[in-house]
Parts: C-alpha cells; sequence; structure tokens
C-alpha cells in the first residue's frame, strides 16, 4: 500500500509507523507541510478532464496523488519569515500561501482513506464542541465555563472555589526559557489569583469544578477498536491537577477494561465527531463516576507502549492505519509483529536529519 503521512520534522511517531510500514515492504512519503514556500515548491495543473499535483524540494520532484492511506497527523500551516518580503506585503504573501495550502491538502489523495479526515480533524479541536458532543451521547463531564467575561470568571470561582476550580486554555501552549520548555499544564485556581479584569477579558480560558480523582484513564480509540490504559496519577505528588506534569516514565499504567456502556458511548461520540482515531481522557472520580475531559484527534499513544511493553500499541495503530475492510478494525493479536523497541533507536539520527533539512518550528529559529 501507499501511505501520505503529512507532518512535522521532529514527529516521532510518524517517523517509527514509517519505519514499522516499510519493514513490511509498504511505501511511506512524509510531507512537511511547513516548508511551503521556502523549501516547498508545488503546482497544481488542472483542466476538464483532471488535476495532478507536483510537489519539488531539494531532494527530488514528485508527480503522484494516488494514495491508499492519507494520516493527517500534524500537518503545519506554511511558514513565511519575516524578512523574506517587504513589510508591507508580508500580510499578503502569507494569506496567498495558507490559501493554497488549504487548497493543495482539499486535492490529496481522493480516493484515500483519511486518519483523520481534514475538516472532522479542523472541527473536533475545539473544546466546547467536545464538551457538548459528549454530554449529547451520554457521557459526564465538568462543570465547565469557557469565558472572556471577568464577572463571569469572578462568580464562577466565588461559587465552586471550595469545592475547587482548575483552569486550562482552549489550546496546548509551550514557551522556551534558557534551553528549556515550558508548558502550560492545567492547574488549581482560586479567587485571589486571578489577574486583573483587563487580562480576563483579553484572553478567554476554560474553568471548571474540579473533580476529585481516584486514577486517569487514557483511551485510545481505532474506529471501534478500543485500548484502555488506567494511569495511577494519583500516586505522584507532580500528577494530582495534571498527570502530564509527571517526569517521563514515572507514572505507572497498566491495561484497563471499560464498562460496556462507556464503549459504546466512546463509538457513539467519535462517530458524531466523524473521527476514525483519537485519545480520549478520563478522570475516574472518587465516587467512581467516569468524567470526561477531551479528546485530541492527533494524540500520542505510543509512550504508554513505551512504559508498559504490554501495550502494543505500535502493531495496533500499524493494522488499523492497513485496514481497508468496511467491517469495524479489530487488532488480531495473532498477527502482530512490530514492537516499539525494534525500531526506537533508529528514530533519533531520522528526526536530526529531518531537523537539518526542513522548517522547523517547535524550539529553534529558523534557519532558510
Amino acid at each position: 500500500m501507499k501511505v501520505l503521512i503529512l507532518t512535522e520534522p521532529d514527529d516521532t511517531h510518524a517517523v517509527l509507523v514509517k519505519l514499522a510500514l516499510e519493514h513490511d515492504a509498504h511505501a511511506v512519503r512524509l510531507l512537511f507541510t511547513a516548508d511551503q514556500p521556502t523549501k516547498l515548491k508545488q503546482s497544481v495543473f488542472i483542466d476538464n478532464v483532471a488535476s495532478q499535483w507536483k510537489r519539488s524540494d531539494d531532494g527530488d520532484t514528485l508527480v503522484e496523488n494516488d494514495y491508499d492511506v492519507v494520516w493527517w497527523r500534524r500537518a503545519r500551516k506554511p511558514y513565511l519569515p519575516k524578512e523574506s518580503t517587504h513589510p508591507s506585503d508580508y500580510p499578503f504573501v502569507l494569506r496567498e500561501n495558507t490559501l493554497f495550502y488549504d487548497a493543495v491538502t482539499n486535492l490529496i489523495a481522493p480516493s484515500a482513506r483519511w486518519v483523520n479526515g481534514k475538516e472532522a480533524a479542523n472541527r473536533s479541536c475545539a473544546k466546547l464542541f467536545q464538551l457538548q458532543s459528549a454530554v449529547a451521547c451520554g457521557i459526564t463531564i465538568p462543570l465547565t465555563l469557557c469565558s472572556n467575561d471577568p464577572y463571569d470568571i469572578r462568580y464562577f470561582l466565588l461559587k465552586h472555589e471550595q469545592e475547587g476550580v482548575i483552569y486550562k486554555p482552549l489550546c496546548a501552549n509551550f514557551w522556551f526559557e534558557k534551553e528549556s520548555m515550558r508548558i502550560s499544564y492545567t492547574t488549581q485556581l482560586s479567587f485571589l489569583e486571578l489577574p486583573r479584569n483587563a487580562l480576563l477579558q483579553i484572553v478567554p480560558g476554560i474553568f471548571q469544578k474540579e473533580v476529585r480523582k481516584r486514577y486517569e484513564i487514557r483511551v485510545n480509540y481505532f474506529d471501534g477498536y478500543i485500548v484502555a490504559a488506567k494511569l495511577h496519577s494519583q500516586a505522584h505528588r507532580d500528577g494530582k491537577v495534571d498527570w502530564r506534569a509527571i517526569p517521563a516514565g514515572a507514572m505507572h499504567v497498566e491495561p484497563y477494561t471499560l464498562p460496556e456502556q462507556l464503549e459504546a458511548q466512546i463509538c457513539a461520540l467519535m462517530r458524531k465527531m466523524g473521527l476514525v482515531f483519537g485519545a480520549l481522557d478520563f478522570i475516574v472520580s472518587e465516587t467512581g463516576e467516569y468524567v470526561f475531559l477531551e479528546i485530541n484527534e492527533q494524540g500520542q499513544f505510543l509512550w504508554i507502549e513505551e512504559v508498559n511493553p504490554e501495550f502494543q500499541l505500535l502493531d495496533v495503530f500499524v493494522q488499523f492505519l492497513l485496514h481497508t475492510s468496511h467491517h469495524a478494525f479489530q487488532w488480531k493479536a495473532q498477527d502482530a509483529k512490530h514492537r516499539l523497541e525494534d525500531y526506537k533507536y533508529q528514530v533519533d539520527d531520522i528526526v536530526y536529519l529531518n531537523r537539518q533539512s526542513h522548517v522547523y518550528l517547535n524550539n529553534t529559529p529558523y534557519n532558510a
């Protein structure tokens, strides 16, 4: 099969999946979309019969669009350095590149199976849409306020401060200080910690009544096939509010069986959102209630196998990606042949080369 993965240069998941697929003689291409326009040239030829997509970089020129599978992994919008054009022209040039990117990505592999479809992937990033969809499917959510109205925010905190209130941004945010990366994790918030009203109004945020936890569940969804992991987040002092703050490898993770009703609700939610793949986060409260937090439609999943090799998630994903039947996907353990351990030693060198050859935006200055 032919697989196209749209991603960024340091995406280890894309590299590992590519290595596993190529081990089985599948053809895989990575497309680093932020290379447009400084390192990537693209053309679309259209007539009354058909269209043709061509792209060129320093390595080669490709004229092909007959992929079987497209993994819409971590596609980045075009990157245009400020110095590349006159300041007055910059907004126009950037807008033209963004519109071209949207047009090209809408034309990619029209007959392919997409994981996930571009429109569904973009729509699913809206946290409020996720929460409303979960409620519509019978799933419990935390009491939530999303607002930039200082008076509503202050009233919400005053009303629920005794039970506890947490804050989180609408999207992931990270920045760099003195060679180290800082991440805006979910955090507890008190009324007296709120900034002045002008700042509250400038930056909307999500405020939720805190749910006291027994533990947490990470659910990996593969078109109806579910792999759930129990995260012992409350056993570590750094994970009381957000398990992502726990140092890598320090949290115990084990397989978990969800109630059948919740599995059915998760399947209904993913269908409602048009997603065939995603990572869902749940709290199991002190009273044993399952409380939905969010979906990441391209969430990291291989870290679970790294922590606990009992989870063969690389093989699950490879089988899922190649799944062609109209029936719901079911992982075949007897056919498993890919383990994270078999490929991870190759990843660092490949990522290093990718970063040297392509636009890398995550923590180093761009140098075309």
